[in-house]
């Protein structure tokens, strides 16, 4: 009698990702040290970003600061 494992491989484990909404107050304080010198390494792990999101709060810099001198919401 043979026994039968259950697969083991990474497409086999499924793990939930969080995904955290980030507010315009964050993403301004991002911007603001960035201006400052501080490395992303850093900010990524002090702010608990995802480097993705950190390069996504880059290319948009200019929208999310004109944004909050308008009052008005960016979805990015």
């Amino acid at each position: 009698m043979s026994v039968q494992h259950k697969s083991t491989s990474p497409s086999a484990i499924r793990v939930k990702i969080w995904q955290k909404a980030i507010s315009t107050e964050e993403k301004l304080g991002v911007i603001s040290r960035l201006e400052k010198g501080e490395q992303i390494v850093d900010i990524c792990h002090n702010v608990r970003f995802a480097h993705g999101s950190m390069y996504a709060v880059l290319d948009n810099c200019d929208r999310f600061v004109e944004s909050a001198k308008s009052g008005n919401k960016v979805v990015a």
